[in-house]
């Protein structure tokens, strides 16, 4: 959080507990229905200055809001989930919209190579990656990889694989929903995919049968509502 989210921040929860200190000691009255949403609504609205993806903010920032509003018979609780889903379709038609066009050569994707949780199976080191309400661009140049488990909604995945010391039948185990996902391999590499789509798309540039002297590569699982595509 910078100088500015902390400054929003702590004026908000000030004015606040000054404002319920108040009117516990019935020097003023206000309507306190649903007071603890300000707990999701403050921090959500400072983050909105300082987190390089709006739409986890603008997100977290609306929920709380509808909570505020069914607190207070506004909205029915009933309803509340269709309202999320409203908010949802927004905020990812915003994105789409007013977002960066996302890549391995985006400058504005977030790059996160290091520091990636790797899990042992069946001898292999599998990375594991979960993306969300943002852009993130994994580079395994001049690195082992022997497969990885990507999970990606509302979001985009970027997988840079040219250069990687691959692992011949490495597998990456994808999930997509209401997101992208990119992956790059280099030319001597063969991709053959097994991915189930509903109201998607999965493109492959790459994609073609066992050659003397190249490696394999395979990419399965599903994906919804998004696209993957493969160079």
């Amino acid at each position: 959080m910078n100088r500015t989210s902390r400054i929003i921040t702590g004026i908000a929860f000030l004015a606040f507990g000054i404002g319920w200190a108040l009117e516990l000691t019935d020097l003023i009255h206000f309507n306190l229905d649903g007071w603890w949403t300000a707990f999701i609504i403050i921090p959500c609205f400072a983050a909105l200055f300082s987190s390089k993806h709006k739409s986890v903010p603008l997100t977290g920032l609306g929920i709380g809001v509808l909570l505020l509003l069914a607190t207070r018979d506004i909205i029915l609780w009933a309803d509340l989930w269709k309202y999320i889903l409203c908010l949802l379709a927004v905020v990812w038609g915003l994105t789409l919209i007013f977002g960066h066009k996302s890549g391995c050569s985006d400058k504005h994707a977030e790059k996160c190579t290091s520091d990636l949780k790797q899990i042992d199976q069946d001898g292999r080191q599998i990375h594991q990656i979960g993306v969300s309400f943002g852009k993130q661009l994994y580079e395994f140049s001049n690195q082992r990889f022997e497969g990885a488990d990507v999970e990606t909604s509302f979001g985009f995945t970027a997988l840079d694989l040219r250069g990687a010391d691959l692992l011949d039948g490495a597998v990456i185990n994808v999930k997509c929903s209401f997101g992208g996902m990119e992956i790059r391999v280099d030319r001597d590499i063969c991709v053959k995919t097994t991915v189930e789509s509903a109201f998607a798309g999965v493109e492959s540039h790459c994609d073609g049968q066992p050659a003397d002297g190249k490696k394999m590569l395979y990419v399965k699982g599903s994906c919804s509502f998004g696209g993957i595509e493969i160079k």
